[in-house]
């Protein structure tokens, strides 16, 4: 009887464990520094043609902690206003989507993290915010890159936020970013079809 419980717990541990592995801004198991780009050698992808310079400075990253290195790239946004590009860093597999914003203390302005996944399909995880120093807005994507909700993760706060509709996409910007740049629920944001290819 003493091992059935003991069983049955260890089962509701193991996928309490998968669950927060799925979401979106969870933690990873960090390991010593294995490198000192701090993440900001991660690449290109079209249609961005180079890394903005102006990307260095915000990410600052414990000693303790491995850096996790993020493409960039752009997206457009249609928005009532007009057109907007911004820039993006992508987090297009699990280590990245794991890591999220956790410690950038910004972002340069009209840039954010967008989180693709491997398939195109309708999501209902959460993300949380630990050892993210800033409040962010999370803007939630149909699958046509829709905002259909926005949502407001609190700085270094383990609290799980989910949108009420499943979404496939998600944009990550400062807090107050969006406002600032007049994009909003019923905006667009294109997404280039090699960052949905990149996905892992």
């Amino acid at each position: 009887m003493k091992w059935r419980q003991f069983s049955v717990s260890v089962r509701v541990l193991l996928i309490a464990v998968a669950a927060l592995v799925v979401l979106g801004c969870g933690p990873t198991s960090d390991s010593p520094a294995q490198s000192t780009d701090f993440g900001l050698d991660g690449g290109v992808l079209p249609p961005a043609t180079e890394r903005p310079p102006q990307l260095a400075g915000w990410l600052e990253l414990p000693g303790d902690v491995h850096a996790v290195v993020f493409p960039y790239s752009e997206v457009v946004v249609r928005r009532e206003a007009g057109q907007l590009d911004i820039g993006v860093l992508v987090a297009n597999n699990g280590e990245r989507r794991s890591r999220g914003m956790m410690y950038w203390t910004g972002l340069p302005p009209r840039m954010g993290m967008i989180f693709i996944w491997g398939e195109i399909a309708m999501r209902l995880g959460g993300f949380w915010n630990p050892n993210v120093p800033i409040d962010l807005d999370v803007a939630w994507l149909a699958a046509d890159g829709t905002i259909q909700e926005v949502s407001i993760l609190l700085a270094n706060d383990s609290t799980v936020k989910a949108p009420e509709s499943p979404y496939a996409f998600v944009m990550e910007m400062p807090r107050g970013r969006f406002a600032e740049l007049a994009i909003g629920v019923g905006d667009r944001v294109v997404i280039p079809d090699a960052l949905i290819a990149s996905g892992e």
